[in-house]
């Protein structure tokens, strides 16, 4: 280990591990610390991959990353006590090059990552933690320039600029004062089980071929009548389950997410999704959730934020824009570099770089369903109880007149709420799901 690093990278996560990639490619010399064991050690992730966008950080990823299945059927379940309305898509060319996308597990992925920083000249060091930043005028002096890491041992590392790419709980961001305290209703609470399965029986269960797979995402039923989601993730031979809620609504409400796991799982239609494979993990994590109003400042002197400590998190999506996040960084240090010239209006160019990606819209406007959710807590249940109550009648063979079958459907939906109300909560739900 040295003793100057021209940049030095918290965190081997998604973004932390482009960053350094990225950097090391381009001949900076790179220290990346992690504080697990190894890059996704303490990772429970078991989601998706999107080609598209994570090509762009890793081109031909697809080709030697450790993926699990590609991706072909995505559909989402509206789930009652005893029925579920489903809406879904396969698709057979995504199962042909360049692919569309992939489940993976997050503690090999992250490992893969770390090892293509580490094959082009950063130096990992696991089981380290960083404790502290340095700063132009000795420790923890806020608004000075950063200049460096203090690690658990006492061991001060200076560098030219720090990239924090820490996580969702981001201490090191809280300390350089670029981030505030976040409230409880920006983030949502996931518990997420790992189990196991043989190929066969998930090909067979889930309508697949070898190497297909598909993803579930579910409403309604699994949280409780809370604003969540559940999820369902086919691997080669395990499912990835999640089942999550607002954290600021699983407070009030006294929702225990080990209990909202097993409810979920004791569904007659999940059990026979889950039938037969074995426990293999069970870990709970947050996600932030809080939108553009709350993202903090992405730079200063010396320092940049990447990924989920950024609240960079748009829907479903996160892991491939913290790897967009960690390259914009990287080619931004890149260029003060050259300049020899770390300081905040020199780093500025991070924000603008980040500006003209695809997901910075979709982030800022995220404040407006958040502010949905807040005014209308109850929208998931509304809109996914009468749409299972339509579908039981509609689908009722009985004796009814074909007008007198209309007006009752009608009726249904007049009882619930205004249908204009029950069509946004649709769209809501539908885009919370996707987008959410």
């Amino acid at each position: 280990m040295k003793e100057y690093y021209d940049a030095i990278v918290v965190g081997a996560g998604p973004g932390g591990s482009s960053a350094a990639y990225h950097m090391a490619q381009q001949g900076l010399n790179v220290a990346l610390f992690e504080k697990g064991n190894k890059p996704g050690d303490k990772n429970v992730y078991g989601g998706t991959i999107y080609r598209r966008s994570t090509q762009e950080a890793f081109p031909g990823f697809w080709e030697e990353a450790p993926l699990e299945r590609t991706v072909i059927t995505d559909e989402v379940w509206f789930l009652e006590h005893d029925s579920a309305v489903k809406m879904g898509f396969t698709g057979l060319e995504f199962k042909k090059p360049p692919y569309n996308k992939f489940t993976a597990l997050r503690s090999k992925f992250d490992n893969w990552l770390a090892e293509q920083a580490k094959d082009v000249g950063a130096e990992l060091y696991t089981n380290t933690l960083v404790t502290d930043l340095l700063y132009q005028k000795g420790f923890l002096a806020s608004g000075k320039r950063i200049k460096g890491v203090k690690l658990y041992d006492g061991t001060q590392i200076k560098a030219g600029v720090v990239i924090l790419a820490e996580g969702v709980n981001a201490p090191l961001a809280h300390q350089a004062g670029l981030r505030k305290k976040l409230p409880t209703n920006a983030f949502t609470l996931y518990t997420c089980e790992t189990l196991a399965l043989s190929p066969k029986t998930i090909e067979e269960r889930f309508e697949l071929e070898s190497g297909e797979g598909a993803t579930i995402g579910f409403a309604g039923f699994p949280t409780s009548g809370s604003s969540g989601k559940g999820g369902l993730w086919t691997n080669h031979d395990n499912l990835s389950i999640i089942v999550g809620g607002r954290l600021n609504e699983m407070v009030s409400k006294q929702l225990n997410p080990h209990h909202m796991l097993e409810r979920f799982k004791s569904h007659p239609l999940i059990k026979r999704l889950l039938h037969g494979a074995d426990s293999l993990e069970y870990k709970a994590y947050m996600i932030p959730k809080g939108g553009y109003s709350l993202m903090p400042k992405l730079f200063s002197d010396g320092v940049l934020i990447v990924g989920d400590a950024a609240i960079m998190i748009s829907g479903r999506r996160g892991t491939d824009l913290a790897m967009i996040s960690g390259k914009k960084a990287a080619e931004t240090v890149v260029q003060a570099k050259a300049r020899e010239d770390f300081s905040k209006k020199s780093l500025a160019n991070y924000s603008h770089k980040l500006n003209q990606q695809f997901f910075m819209k979709d982030i800022k406007s995220k404040t407006k369903e958040k502010d949905y959710y807040l005014k209308h807590p109850d929208a998931d249940y509304l809109v996914n109880s009468l749409m299972n109550e339509i579908a039981y009648e509609f689908f009722t063979e009985d004796l009814k007149e074909q007008n007198e079958k209309q007006k009752l459907l009608f009726s249904k939906v007049y009882q619930k709420q205004l249908p204009i109300k029950s069509f946004v909560d649709l769209i809501q739900g539908i885009n919370h799901w996707r987008f959410g």
